[in-house]
Order: structure tokens, then C-alpha cells, then sequence
């Protein structure tokens, strides 16, 4: 662990304690090749815990030096290992005359109660979503999970509901253009970074890797 990290380190189990179990607490230290976790508390939620890897959307804003401009990162969506809506702020931790920040403080609170409120009343009173994401990226998903195929998995749910089909319908019947937009939608949350994702996601959508390779092509 970066020795700058350490008093960060200290106050995860404090802050876990203080905040609730509803809360998950996470420090990475951005110095080791993954991003990995070094302290946590509450990990009921993602199941990860220390040495775990940094999730794709974390890294994504790292390399976007998304830092060089915020210093910290407020209200984007993460989905827990067990499907739950969560919203989530990651705060830089940075070390004087390094451009890079040295770690990254995570909160994670589920709200998957809270959303369903907040979307039952927004329809019944008629007023539309406005969502506050503080870093504009579209509609910014995160997967706390080790797991490789519940990342896939969720997100492959997520891009079927935003297409408007329901997130149970099966991968496999989707047409070739449906497939691309899978395919794109996985991509641009860096899957395919990830050992293994090109079989996987393969094996989801019913094609084989070389297919999956052409949908690439054809999606950037």
C-alpha cells in the first residue's frame, strides 16, 4: 500500500461503521498495475474484498484523466452482486507533485429502496427523471463484482432494458443489429479488456468469437 494511503485506510472501517451497513467503503491504491482494493468494509454488496481489481468504470475514469479536472466523481450507478441499484462517489486521493492520484476513496450506497419510491411518486405526480451525474458520461453503469460473467451479465441486461426489451429476454434472439449494439454498449464500459470477455459475451449471444470480433469493427 502507497504510505500516503494508509491514514485513508484507518477511517474505511470507521466510516463503514458510522455510515451503516447500507454503505460500502472502498480504498484503491491507483500505484499497483490493477487499481486494487487495499481496505473495505460492508462488502456484503459486491463481494469483493482485498486485492480485488478495480471495476471497469473506475478505470475508465482514470484513463480519461477524469482527475485533471474533478476531484472527485459524485452520484454515478453501480449494480451490486445481487442486482442491487446503488449510487456511488469516488474521491481522488492525490500526493503532492504527482500528477496522477496515488488512490481512490469509494462510497457505495444502496438505494435500490429509495429508487423505487422516488420512481413510483415521479409518475404518479408526472414529473420526469433529472438525473445528477456530476460526470457526464451516458448513463454511467458500474458492476461491483469479481465475477466476469455477472459483469457481463448485468450489463447485458441493462442494454437490453435501455433498448426497451425486458432484461430477462435471451441475448440469443436478438437480431444482427441488436447484437452490434450489445456488443458497443459492453465496449464502451471497457468489457472486453477483461480475459476472457470476447468467449463469454460470445457464448451469451449465441455467435462465435470471430462474430464478435466483426460486431467490434462494425461498432466503433
Amino acid at each position: 500500500m502507497h504510505k500516503l494511503l494508509e491514514p485513508y485506510a484507518l477511517i474505511v472501517n470507521f466510516l463503514g461503521n458510522a455510515l451503516g451497513e447500507n454503505y460500502e467503503i472502498a480504498l484503491h491504491d491507483l500505484t499497483n498495475k490493477d487499481g486494487a482494493i487495499v481496505a473495505i468494509s460492508n462488502n456484503h454488496f459486491s463481494k469483493r474484498d482485498v486485492g480485488a481489481k478495480m471495476s471497469n468504470l473506475s478505470r475508465h475514469y482514470i484513463e480519461d484523466k477524469v482527475y485533471e479536472t474533478h476531484d472527485y466523481v459524485n452520484n454515478y450507478k453501480t449494480i451490486g452482486s445481487d442486482g442491487k441499484l446503488m449510487r456511488s462517489s469516488s474521491y481522488f486521493i492525490r500526493e503532492p507533485g504527482r500528477k496522477e492520484p496515488v488512490g481512490m476513496l469509494c462510497i457505495n450506497v444502496d438505494i435500490s429502496d429509495y429508487d423505487y419510491l422516488n420512481t413510483t411518486l415521479r409518475k404518479m405526480l408526472g414529473i420526469k427523471e433529472d438525473p445528477d451525474v456530476e460526470y457526464k458520461m451516458d448513463n454511467p453503469v458500474e458492476v461491483l463484482t469479481t465475477s466476469l460473467d455477472q459483469m457481463v451479465d448485468q450489463y447485458i441486461k441493462a442494454c437490453l432494458e435501455e433498448m426497451g426489451m425486458p432484461g430477462y429476454f435471451s441475448a440469443k434472439r436478438l437480431k444482427v443489429d441488436e447484437k452490434i449494439k450489445v456488443v458497443e454498449y459492453l465496449n464502451d464500459r471497457g468489457t472486453f479488456q477483461i480475459k476472457g470477455a470476447i468467449t463469454l459475451v460470445a457464448t451469451r449471444l449465441g455467435v462465435s468469437e470471430p462474430t464478435v470480433y466483426r460486431y467490434l469493427k462494425k461498432a466503433s
